[in-house]
Order: structure tokens, then sequence, then C-alpha cells
């Protein structure tokens, strides 16, 4: 939503009861390698590899989440 320049700030309350644990990723992301414009031949190719974030001409810059991948992540 922010397109990479949101800001975040926080202020602590207070300690509260141990909540459930979170559940891990399913799906790994897309990330930008290079820093300029989004190339409509780029994002073409990597259609099949997931949902886009960015359309072409959107400014990316080098580590950008540009997208959402389809298959779900393998273990390290």
């Amino acid at each position: 939503m922010t397109r990479g320049t949101g800001m975040m700030s926080h202020v602590f309350d207070d300690y509260g009861p141990m909540r459930p644990e979170i559940a891990a990723r399913r799906n790994g992301v897309l990330i930008s390698a290079e820093h300029g414009e989004a190339v409509a031949y780029a994002l073409w190719k990597l259609q099949d590899r997931g949902r886009m974030f960015v359309t072409p001409g959107d400014p990316v810059y080098e580590g950008m989440v540009i997208g959402i991948h389809s298959r779900e992540m393998t273990s390290w």
C-alpha cells in the first residue's frame, strides 16, 4: 500500500497474556534485482511465477517486494 515510502512507529503500552503461535508464511515473494522502472517484458515473463504488485513503468528499487510467489516456500 505504501509502495516503499511507509513509516512505522509504536508506543509500548503493557505486557499481555501469551498469544498462540503466529502462523508461518506459506508463499515466497518476488524481489526486484535492479533500480529503475518496471519493464513490461520482465513482468510478463514473471507472471507465471506469481501475482505482481507493480505494473509496467512503476518505479522500483533493488530489494523491493514486487510480487508474491504462487508456489509454497521450501524450507531452507
